[in-house]
C-alpha cells in the first residue's frame, strides 16, 4: 500500500499536471477566440480595402468547432474558464444562425411559386452521361416542378437539348427565358413560367456579365424582379487541386511558389466579389419591384459578399432551412455558397438542398410566397 507520504507527494504531482493543462489549455483558448473575433470582422471588413480578414470568415465553421471544444475541456476540469469559449461563441450567434439550422422546419401554405437556383458547371457532368440521351438533368428539372429557374454557368452552344430553347421546350411549365451572352457562352440562364416583361445586365468591368435581372409578371397585379448572379470565382483548377493534394512530395521552394499561386487567387477572389457585391446591392435598391437574388455568391454567410447582398433581404436557408446546406460538390472543403434571397414582402417556405450529381454545386430550392394578395396560377 502507498504511504500517506507518497499519497502526498502523488497529489501535489497531480495537481501540477492539471494546473499546467489548465494554464496552457487556457492560453490556446485565448488563441482560439481572438481568430474567432477575427472572422467575426470579416463581414464588415470589405477584402478590397484589408483581404487577409476574409480567409478568417472562410474558416469561420472550424474555428467554432475549436472553440466548442475549448467549452468541453472547461465543463471536463468544472473551471470558470468556461466563461471565455462560451462569451466568444455567443458573440457570433447570428454567424451561427445564417451558418447552421438545428431545428426542422415545414411549409404550412399549399400556394406559391417554386423557385430553383443550380450553379450547372456548363451540363459538363451531365453531358458525360448524356451525350445522345435526352440529359438527366431536364429529368431533374421537371421533378422539382421549379417555375422560376436561374441558372449559373450554363453553356448554351453545341448543346440542342440543353440551350435555353431546349430546356424550356423540355418543360412544360416554362414559357419564358433570358440569358446573356458572351460570343459563345451563355454564364446566366433566367426561366420561367410566368412573362418576363423587362430584361437588364450588370456588366462588371473586364469580365463578363455575372448578374441579370428579369422583371417577371406573377398576375396582373403582381411584378417580382428576379436577379441571377455568378459573383467571381476564386478561378482555382485542376492543377491547382493537385498541388494542394501533393504538399510533402515535393521540394519546399516548389510548396511556396504553389502556396503563393493559390492565396493570390483566393486574394483576387475575395477583392473582385466585394466590388461586385456592392453593385449588385446598389443596384438592388433602385428596384421598383419587390427583389428575389439567386444564384452562385462563391462565398459563405461569414463573409462581406453575403452581408452586403442579403442586407435586409431574407434568405431561404434561414427561414426554412435545415443542417448545414453546403452546396459546393467540388474537391476543396464545402460551404454554402448559393444561395435564395428575397424582401420582406415574401415568405419563405421549403427550402431544399438536392443532393443531385450533375454538376460541382448542389441545386438549391425553395417555394416563395408573396404577402397580400393571392398568387394567380
Amino acid at each position: 500500500m502507498m504511504s500517506g507520504r507518497s499519497c502526498s507527494k502523488w497529489g501535489k504531482k497531480s495537481k501540477r499536471v492539471k494546473r499546467f493543462f489548465s494554464e496552457f489549455g487556457f492560453r490556446l483558448n485565448i488563441g482560439a477566440a481572438i481568430l474567432l473575433f477575427l472572422a467575426y470582422l470579416a463581414p464588415f471588413v470589405p477584402p478590397d480595402y484589408f483581404w487577409p480578414l476574409a480567409f478568417f470568415g472562410l474558416a469561420y465553421p472550424y474555428l467554432l468547432i475549436l472553440n466548442l471544444l475549448f467549452l468541453l475541456f472547461w465543463i471536463f476540469f468544472r473551471s470558470k474558464r468556461i466563461l471565455l469559449p462560451l462569451v466568444s461563441i455567443l458573440l457570433g450567434g447570428v454567424n451561427i444562425i445564417n451558418t447552421y439550422q438545428l431545428i426542422p422546419s415545414s411549409g404550412t401554405k399549399a400556394q406559391g411559386i417554386n423557385v430553383l437556383s443550380y450553379n450547372v458547371h456548363g451540363f459538363k457532368f451531365d453531358q458525360r452521361a448524356h451525350r445522345t440521351d435526352n440529359p438527366g438533368i431536364l429529368g431533374y428539372f421537371k421533378s422539382t416542378g421549379a417555375e422560376i429557374i436561374c441558372l449559373q454557368e450554363g453553356l448554351q452552344f453545341q448543346m440542342k437539348k440543353l440551350t435555353p430553347q431546349g430546356i424550356k421546350e423540355a418543360l412544360p411549365e416554362i414559357n419564358y427565358f433570358h440569358f446573356a451572352t458572351d460570343s459563345n457562352y451563355s454564364d446566366l440562364i433566367t426561366l420561367s413560367k410566368f412573362p418576363i416583361i423587362n430584361k437588364g445586365e450588370i456588366k462588371f468591368s473586364g469580365r463578363a456579365v455575372l448578374v441579370i435581372f428579369s422583371d417577371i409578371q406573377i398576375n396582373n397585379r403582381r411584378i417580382i424582379r428576379v436577379y441571377n448572379c455568378h459573383l467571381q470565382s476564386y478561378s482555382i483548377d485542376p492543377d491547382d487541386y493537385s498541388s494542394i493534394d501533393s504538399i510533402g512530395s515535393v521540394s519546399n521552394s516548389r510548396q511556396i511558389a504553389e502556396a503563393r499561386k493559390i492565396s493570390y487567387k483566393l486574394r483576387a477572389g475575395f477583392r473582385l466579389r466585394a466590388f461586385q457585391a456592392r453593385r449588385l446591392a446598389d443596384h438592388m435598391l433602385q428596384s421598383p419591384y419587390p427583389v428575389v437574388v439567386c444564384g452562385d455568391f462563391n462565398d459563405t454567410p461569414v463573409s462581406y459578399v453575403y452581408r452586403k447582398v442579403r442586407g435586409n433581404l431574407k434568405d431561404a436557408f434561414v427561414e426554412s432551412g435545415f443542417g448545414t446546406s453546403n452546396t459546393y460538390n467540388g474537391v476543396l472543403p464545402s460551404f454554402r455558397i448559393d444561395y435564395i434571397l428575397a424582401n420582406q414582402n415574401f415568405e419563405l417556405e421549403n427550402y431544399r438542398r438536392d443532393l443531385v450529381q450533375f454538376s460541382d454545386h448542389f441545386p438549391v430550392r425553395c417555394r416563395l410566397i408573396p404577402k397580400g394578395s393571392p398568387i394567380t396560377k
